[in-house]
């Protein structure tokens, strides 16, 4: 049986370094086995979806485990039970196909993203991440450019931005009414020298082209 208890131990011993790698992670780790209990977690599982460390422990199965997460508002509230646990349904089926991605906007205003991902042997593993300051800062970043835009637009002056590139990042209403309407071209992402061609022929000869 000296083999045997060499796999064994390799084994316990692959399994002890997966789980020091899984602890330092930031993202929480949920994998359920074929039978869809869960098999291992992460402490940043624990952290991020304030799930007792007990029941985890208890190798809930992946309904129970979702079940906890709807008790606690951890995963986003369903029109109606039935579609909820349709839902469920569909997730491990993408999951085991590898295509399951989602954002979850969770009550208390954190937004996560979870990934299913299939795993030898059936198993099927669930990753749990915080974007929350992401998405912050995605939407600060749009509500800052559509208040430029707005002040750009309020202008009576024709106004275009252009990168240091030479391609056209920014217009205004006045702009756009002015130079769109004469030939029906966008004068988005149009080239500096796209631009100057457009002023020239929509104008009376000049040598300030």
């Amino acid at each position: 049986v000296d083999d045997l208890v060499k796999a064994e131990t390799s084994l316990s011993e692959f399994v002890t370094t997966l789980s020091k790698t899984f602890a330092a992670l930031p993202i929480g780790l949920a994998i359920f086995n074929r039978s869809r209990e869960l098999a291992m977690f992460n402490p940043a599982l624990v952290d991020l979806m304030t799930l007792p460390v007990d029941f985890l422990i208890s190798k809930p199965t992946l309904a129970s485990f979702l079940d906890r997460l709807r008790e606690m508002q951890m995963m986003p509230e369903p029109k109606d039970y039935k579609s909820w646990r349709q839902r469920v349904s569909d997730l491990v089926a993408e999951a085991r196909n590898g295509t399951y991605e989602d954002k979850w906007t969770l009550p208390g205003g954190q937004t996560y993203r979870v990934t299913g991902r299939p795993h030898p042997d059936g198993a099927v593993a669930f990753l749990f991440e915080d974007i929350s300051t992401e998405i912050g800062l995605a939407r600060q970043h749009r509500a800052e450019i559509e208040t430029a835009q707005a002040a750009l637009d309020a202008m009576p002056s024709a106004v275009a931005v252009f990168s240091t590139a030479g391609v056209l990042t920014l217009s205004n209403a006045t702009y756009r009414q002015l130079w769109s309407s004469r030939d029906g071209s966008d004068v988005t992402n149009m080239s500096v020298y796209d631009a100057i061609d457009t002023w020239r022929a929509a104008s009376a000869p000049s040598v300030v082209w």
